[in-house]
């Protein structure tokens, strides 16, 4: 028997690692929350072929509707097929198309076996499916191994996952412990057991495509052993967005009232989703209106009810043996007779919604007791509600939670399972066979006791009670502990654990000897190859010992490189990185053996070199900087730039031998490139600059100017470039600086004349220049002086008639313009004459046939930029007769 065991469990293990979807395992982060899994465990016994048929078809159906519904809550699919002796191969997958592919792969076999290890199958589909999945069983045997059930239904209790049985026959025995093991997971799951022909699976498979779906509730759960008719009355909350009502059993009636008393028929919106005269009823109303519905369900059998609806307020909970508001400090079944409290988190609830009572219903749906929900506003989060001790019934029960939504509307949700209590066993009590104890050392004996409920533990040495008995309230561990073991304490030692259900013992003998040697290291070793390292392991024992090298299992000592010191260290000179990895000392004396291991890494930290370190660039250039690293094992190099990683581009590349390129460069490349080696042993950063420049260009204010003798000049010049170009004057090809006349301004780019002369005038050059390049810009300075006469007109008389010049000659620097006016404004030029005419050439006036109205005062008047000078002359016209 055992070895047909063994053999079953190595069958089940190969196969269903032979059906896994070979994708990438989903991580916990990776499925969506409130995902399920379809799980199909069918039997493929030879009679089954006309169900596989249905199967296949109606699989087609439920997955695209599933798949087309807005809210996909179907992650993932499992296929278990079972054929006494054999289960699988199991499939799971995230793909629905493979999950059809291995449903069409599926062949009946063999004759009509009866039983079948369908528990089993059943077992395997709760373990390897999500919580809250919808697990379907066909098939039409009984079960074989029943005696899985109480595993089975740890399992649902535990994934809150719900089992629907498609039964095609039951070997005509429905007393045997084989097929009531189907109805009391139904039951346990609020799930169903439907009785069909052959050719009435489709119609299974048609309510299955509305059954499969997310944020279904239960509403009522209910199992009858014989017929009976039973009106249930039921508040329906806004929130419920549709209710499906199933019975399965005899002759199967529904009938539903709304609020207003009125029998719902089809034109009310009633859906008859599965209906099959001698086995079941399924009928769904969506968009109920709320208030308190009558439901009315009657069979002539043995009969079970389904109510549930779509709506996001459901509920969770967790026992304990003490308040807690922590999920993980409760477990998913009561304690039998132990004082029980109940922690509920409810869902889809909004302040000022509120739990109201809790109720635990059997199985027939009859209330066994009502326990009030103390309601903290404060509370936060606020759907966490603390449920008062109660005594855990002997039965199973449902959960049922009333309360009021926002809106004051009572709503009412039944747990997805019925719970049944754990019964408490005696004690088990675990010691072992031979516990160590050292010579005048602490030691002891301990003992491990697993209790659901409270028990005295007790502690003997040949018969006599070792200190006083203890009582625990649930499992723990103790020890019976010795200050100072001598060889007197050596013998058998019993630890004996009492609770209410019965008694646990185990021994163990104590083996006292002198203490096995204590090893401490200094730490793993890191080696540069080629280099001598040495592993010390420091061993203290209270009497002789021997200590040996292993390397992978044998002596280290066989390599001719590694040598034992006298201090028992172990040298490995020359280090090389096949040297590396673990070196275990092991330390041997009477009272034992103790190894430690210490790991030696071959590593050296990278060094690192750039060249050039230091690059200027303008625009559109390509430049390159080589790094080269050296280190074991070898670095990796990457690029930074000012910091950042430098991304491949179509301009940046690392040549293979770490050469970065970069390709038509632009001002913004300009900075700090850090070339970085990484190892094992380290990191390293050596850093290139590359500065952008730009050639200079040159501007100046006045490319000509004119300055008077004696005045101080400024010539102004502004250069833009990268870097900021130094500006040099130069007059001709002499480079101007600073003197006692001269300013250079470098920074400000002006050249300074104080008390400018005829000698400074001339073509001078501003000069920019950086690394980039040279610009320059010529400026002409011409330096001017005011007029001055170099002959002065005079005065003069003559007589009418004759012609009179008038001489006024000027120079100064640019040439002053003479012009000549007369003192009483009358005009010289532009007025009509009588007699001759007046001229001006070259600062001369001349008058020809001087006439009367030429007699008066005349000014002559020499200008440039410098200044304006005036001298006169009195013409007087004489031979006049004055008779």
């Amino acid at each position: 028997m055992g070895s047909t065991l063994v053999w079953l469990s190595l069958a089940l293990s190969v196969a269903f690692s032979a059906g896994q979807d070979t994708g990438t395992p989903a991580t916990k982060e990776d499925i969506p929350e409130g995902a399920s899994t379809l799980a199909f465990v069918f039997d493929v016994t030879g009679s089954m072929y006309d169900d596989l048929v249905q199967v296949i078809e109606g699989a087609s159906k439920i997955l695209e509707t599933s798949l087309n519904r807005p809210k996909k809550n179907l992650y993932n699919f499992a296929l278990v097929p079972f054929h006494d002796p054999e289960i699988g191969p199991v499939t799971i997958t995230t793909d629905p198309k493979k999950f059809q592919d291995e449903l069409r792969e599926l062949y009946v076999q063999g004759g009509g076996d009866c039983p079948e290890m369908s528990i089993g199958a059943i077992k395997i589909a709760l373990e390897i499916s999500l919580p809250g999945s919808f697990i379907y069983v066909f098939t039409d045997a009984r079960s074989k191994d029943y005696k899985l059930t109480h595993e089975v239904l740890q399992l649902i209790q535990q994934k809150q996952s719900q089992v629907v049985f498609v039964l095609t026959g039951d070997c005509d025995d429905r007393t045997h412990i084989g097929y009531k093991a189907y109805e009391e997971i139904a039951s346990t799951s609020s799930g169903q057991v439907f009785h069909l022909d052959k050719k009435q699976v489709n119609e299974v498979l048609k309510w299955v495509e509305e059954a499969v779906q997310s944020s279904k509730v239960h509403l009522l759960s209910t199992d009858h052993i014989s017929g009976a008719s039973n009106t249930w009355q039921i508040p329906f909350d806004p929130s419920l967005k549709e209710v499906t009502v199933a019975l399965s059993g005899l002759a199967p009636n529904i009938e539903i009232k709304n609020p207003q008393g009125k029998l719902v028929g089809k034109s009310d919106g009633l859906t008859e989703l599965l209906h099959i005269p001698n086995s079941a009823k399924v009928v769904n109303i969506k968009d109920p209106m709320p208030g308190m519905w009558s439901i009315k369900t009657s069979s002539e059998g043995r009969h079970s009810v389904r109510i549930s609806g779509l709506s996001p307020i459901d509920f969770r909970s967790g026992f304990s043996r003490k308040p807690t508001l922590d999920f993980k400090k409760t477990s998913i079944r009561p304690v039998q007779g132990i004082p029980t409290y109940i922690l509920l988190n409810t869902t889809g609830l909004l302040p000022p919604a509120r739990a109201d009572r809790l109720e635990l219903l059997s199985i027939k749906g009859e209330v066994i007791k009502t326990l009030p929900i103390r309601y903290y506003p404060e509370r936060k989060p606020s759907g966490l509600w603390n449920i008062t001790e109660f005594i855990p019934p002997n039965q199973a029960f449902f959960l049922r939670v009333t309360g009021y939504d926002r809106d004051g509307f009572l709503f009412q949700r039944v747990s997805t399972v019925s719970f049944s209590s754990m019964i408490p066993e005696a004690p088990k009590v675990l010691m072992p066979a031979i516990s160590r104890g050292y010579y005048l050392q602490r030691g002891g004996v301990h003992c491990q006791v697993d209790s659901l409920i409270p028990f005295t533990l007790r502690f003997s040495r040949d018969g006599s009670r070792l200190g006083e008995d203890q009582l625990f309230s649930d499992s723990h561990n103790a020890s019976w502990e010795i200050a100072q073991v001598t060889l007197k304490d050596e013998g058998f030692y019993e630890c004996i654990a009492i609770n209410s259900a019965g008694t646990g013992r185990a021994h163990t003998f104590l083996d006292v000897s002198e203490p096995p040697p204590a090893i401490t290291v200094g730490g793993n070793v890191t080696a540069a190859p080629g280099s001598r390292a040495v592993l010390t392991c420091h061993v203290v024992s209270t009497v002789s010992f021997n200590l040996t090298w292993l390397r992978g299992g044998h002596d280290a000592r066989l390599d001719p490189q590694v040598l034992v010191l006298s201090n028992l260290s172990l040298q490995v000179n020359p280090v090389t990185p096949e040297r590396s990895g673990w070196y275990e000392c092991i330390a041997i004396n009477e009272g034992g053996v103790m190894a430690e291991r210490i790991y030696l890494t071959v590593q050296e930290a990278p060094r690192v070199s750039v060249e050039p370190w230091n690059q200027s660039f303008t625009a559109g250039e390509e430049k390159r900087i080589r790094c080269s690293a050296s280190g074991y094992p070898p670095p990796r190099l990457v690029w930074t730039h000012n910091d950042m990683f430098i991304m491949a581009t179509s301009r940046h590349r690392m040549t293979p031998d770490g050469t970065l390129v970069i390709r038509n460069m632009e001002k913004k490349d300009g900075g700090v490139y850090g070339c970085l080696a990484s190892n094992q042993a380290g990191t390293y950063t050596v850093t290139s600059t590359l500065t952008y420049i730009e050639s200079p260009v040159v501007t100046v204010a006045l490319s000509d100017i004119l300055i008077g003798i004696g005045e101080t000049t400024v010539m102004a010049c502004s250069a833009s470039g990268i870097p900021q170009p130094d500006i040099l004057w130069y007059k001709g090809d002499v480079q101007l600086h600073s003197s006692s006349f001269l300013v250079v301004d470098a920074l400000g780019g002006t050249l300074t004349i104080k008390e400018t002369q005829d000698v400074d005038a001339g073509d001078y050059t501003c000069a920019a220049v950086n690394a980039a390049g040279t610009s320059s810009a010529k400026i002409s300075l011409d330096v001017g002086a005011q007029p001055e006469f170099t002959r002065e007109p005079s005065d003069v008389g003559s007589e009418i008639g004759s012609n009179v010049t008038l001489l006024c000659l000027a120079q100064g620097h640019p040439e002053p313009q003479v012009s000549w006016r007369r003192e009483d404004g009358l005009p010289i030029f532009n007025r009509r004459r009588t007699h001759g005419t007046v001229t001006q050439s070259t600062g001369a006036l001349r008058i020809t046939k001087l006439w009367v109205e030429d007699e008066a005062v005349y000014i002559c008047e020499a200008q440039n930029h410098f200044g304006r000078i005036q001298a006169q002359a009195r013409i007087t016209v004489t031979g006049l007769d004055t008779e």
